[in-house]
């Protein structure tokens, strides 16, 4: 289930638009008004002039969700937004036309964002949104499975892990780790560090994988 979230004087517009494009994709989602500080997967913020975007920088900003931003053809908006680490910015006065352009690359950082990922331990399957992943450690024949959940141990390899999940949004960075891209915060010559403060040492073999992300 996507939660949408919508800052809007006059949504429902905005919010048909936007249904029809997740029934169009066969997405569960749920829309509801904005609430500040709210925890929501996809906020989408309509704007009329650059001080309206204060409210996107009080906002927590979170690596797994997705910022949408409409508002009008003003290249300081935009510039503003980026700055801001707004996913998508679309014109106002024409909506549904940007709706409709970017419908790809909408429905791809979704599966990327929000797809999940199942694993067993003592019989029990759970889910975790791959989003939510840091990394995951191979150790002897199972995986340690780091997120901000916390750690999940799994009986398994990082190849099935890997095949498992289908996402390009995962490298290989050494024999004993698989890291996930949006929770890198710096690249060095023999190591990485994460947005969580952990490093891991890059192998030898799999530079090239580093430097390809």
């Amino acid at each position: 289930m996507i939660r949408v979230s919508i800052y809007s004087k006059n949504s429902s517009n905005i919010q048909q638009l936007f249904e029809s494009f997740f029934q169009k994709e066969h997405l569960e989602y749920t829309i509801i008004s904005y609430q500040k500080n709210s925890h929501q997967d996809i906020y989408i913020f309509e704007v009329q002039q650059k001080e309206d975007l204060k409210l996107i920088e009080q906002q927590p900003h979170h690596d797994y969700a997705l910022y949408y931003v409409i508002g009008p053809k003003d290249y300081d908006m935009v510039s503003e937004c980026m700055r801001l680490k707004v996913n998508l910015y679309f014109s106002k006065e024409s909506l549904p036309e940007d709706i409709q352009k970017n419908e790809s690359h909408m429905l791809q950082d979704i599966q990327d964002k929000f797809q999940y990922y199942e694993y067993q331990r003592n019989g029990i399957v759970s889910q975790i949104r791959l989003s939510h992943i840091y990394y995951v450690e191979s150790l002897r024949h199972q995986i340690i499975i780091h997120s901000i959940n916390g750690t999940m141990v799994e009986r398994k390899n990082l190849n099935a892990f890997l095949n498992t999940i289908h996402s390009t949004q995962f490298i290989q960075i050494h024999k004993s780790f698989i890291v996930n891209k949006q929770w890198i915060q710096n690249i060095f010559s023999d190591h990485i560090l994460l947005k969580n403060a952990e490093t891991l040492q890059i192998g030898r073999a799999y530079k090239g994988n580093v430097k390809m992300s």
